[in-house]
């Protein structure tokens, strides 16, 4: 009803629970409610009206169960809960009577753009217990800290020097990053993107969500970085590194007929250029 609900007491007498207090937290679906029983406090009664109040039992229930928590949980443990709220920051867990908060960074190592993509109300998780406040009533957990560390195997999954297929996942003033696999993104600096004069390359304009095939040039697992090339720019430094190495080992006879080193790299460039054409 309008404010809160009827509540038919034993003996058939009938009572009113304003909405704020059937529970510690406001439940947008009050249809969860109908037809359940609970005990209630009565915090007014008149002639014709007894009004009721869940707050404070529950109150009392959830400082029972946070001192029997508070005896045994330690922060690094790992436990389950169920998902009883989504927010727009992350989702609240319950542990057994507590609540404590999955903060939307924690919750996968991908970046997480909309909380109810990955996980809904009731959901049952698995999650790692990342800080204590007992004094504020502060939980804080971390869901992606139960799961596989991709960055555990992210030197061997790619390696310096291999070529992978990946997707651009957002541009920045100085470079692309680009998706290599879950939770794994790699950076193109801007400069490998900038074309080359002297060579002849142009530009790359990159887009999210783009496909791209990319080298990687180096790994730093301690900072969590990958530094990239785009493939295509990567084989024609390889090319262009061939035709400077062929030009040093020649001994001068041949490097007389060979020409100077700009004639043999233009010549590579108008022979990859007539290929591009066919």
């Amino acid at each position: 009803m309008k404010g809160g609900f009827e509540i038919t007491l034993s003996g058939g007498a009938r009572a009113f629970c304003p909405f704020s207090h059937m529970g510690m937290r406001r439940e947008e679906n009050k249809e969860n409610y109908i037809g359940r029983s609970f005990t209630f406090d009565i915090i007014e009664c008149g002639d014709r009206n007894v009004v009721l109040s869940r707050k404070n039992i529950l109150e009392k229930e959830k400082q029972e169960r946070k001192k029997s928590l508070k005896a045994s949980l330690s922060e690094g443990d790992k436990l389950k809960g169920t998902v009883t709220s989504i927010q727009n920051f992350g989702a609240f867990v319950d542990i057994g009577g507590v609540e404590g908060l999955l903060p939307v960074s924690e919750i996968s190592w991908n970046r997480t753009e909309k909380v109810s993509d990955v996980l809904s109300s009731g959901q049952t998780v698995e999650v790692i217990i990342k800080k204590l406040d007992w004094d504020n009533d502060r939980i804080s957990f971390s869901l992606k800290d139960a799961l596989p560390n991709p960055w555990d195997e992210a030197e061997r999954n790619w390696s310096p020097g291999s070529y992978h297929t990946g997707k651009v996942s957002r541009i920045a003033p100085f470079g692309a990053f680009v998706t290599l696999g879950e939770g794994v993104d790699g950076l193109i600096h801007s400069s490998r993107l900038n074309g080359d004069k002297e060579t002849g390359r142009e530009p790359q304009t990159l887009k999210t969500g783009q496909t791209i095939e990319v080298k990687v040039e180096s790994v730093d697992i301690a900072n969590k970085r990958i530094s990239l090339v785009p493939a295509e720019v990567s084989r024609e430094e390889e090319a262009d590194a061939a035709v400077l190495k062929n030009y040093r080992d020649a001994d001068p006879a041949e490097m007389r007929s060979m020409g100077t080193l700009g004639e043999m790299l233009k010549a590579q460039l108008e022979k990859k250029a007539g290929r591009d054409k066919k």
